[in-house]
């Protein structure tokens, strides 16, 4: 099994185990409520749909790399989400904030919160300001919004697409590491689940390179 494999095996039980455990109402209602909304299901078709970069390696044309840029930033803001819905009690003793047309302060609720904004709320939580992490949050970032762009961006090259990419799983267990274990209060696993294999290599992805 390559990195990738393990994304899409571990994006998969991630999401299922944890909308198993909001139906089953094991989260505190709030975060219970935002995991069932949640389109979890287009965050795993996302996450497979890496696949169709990575297989064309250095034969990525430069619109294909700013898709392929795309399709990685919204996974990464997806996972940010996420991990905010699964602490939403947590969240809003401290949400962020905005002011409505009458100038009432309002909450922003962690499921509505944009990248910029999960990018800086994230200090303190899941990395600290400036350190390795956050620079490679705020790079992803960044190359996803050039599919925004008609002036030049930085989308980098189909090689360093695919050090992010191996990245990501990292970035991945830097979540699910501080996740609550749901997996241990529920009553089923639900279908779909792929329980890990012992003792599996992970491999690099396979590089290809020329044309």
């Amino acid at each position: 099994m390559d990195t990738l494999d393990f994304i899409i095996r571990d994006t998969n039980n991630t999401t299922l185990l944890w909308k198993e455990a909001a139906q089953e109402n094991i989260p505190p209602s709030s975060a219970a409520k935002k995991i069932d909304d949640a389109m979890l299901d287009w965050m795993r078709e996302l996450t497979k749909t890496l696949r169709l970069w990575t297989d064309k390696g250095a034969k990525m044309t430069s619109g294909e790399l700013i898709l392929a840029r795309a399709n990685l930033g919204a996974i990464v803001e997806s996972w940010l989400k996420f991990f905010y819905c699964a602490y939403n009690e947590d969240y809003q003793k401290q949400p962020k904030t905005t002011k409505d047309r009458k100038g009432n302060i309002v909450t922003i609720e962690p499921n509505d919160l944009g990248f910029d904004q999960l990018k800086q709320y994230s200090r303190g939580i899941l990395y600290q300001k400036n350190d390795s992490w956050e620079q490679w949050v705020d790079s992803v970032q960044k190359k996803r919004n050039a599919i925004h762009s008609f002036n030049y961006r930085e989308i980098g090259t189909s090689e360093e697409y695919y050090d992010d990419v191996e990245k990501l799983y990292d970035f991945m267990q830097l979540i699910n590491d501080r996740l609550p274990p749901v997996e241990d209060y529920i009553q089923k696993y639900p279908v779909g689940y792929q329980r890990p294999e012992p003792f599996v290599v992970r491999e690099k992805i396979k590089r290809v390179y020329g044309f």
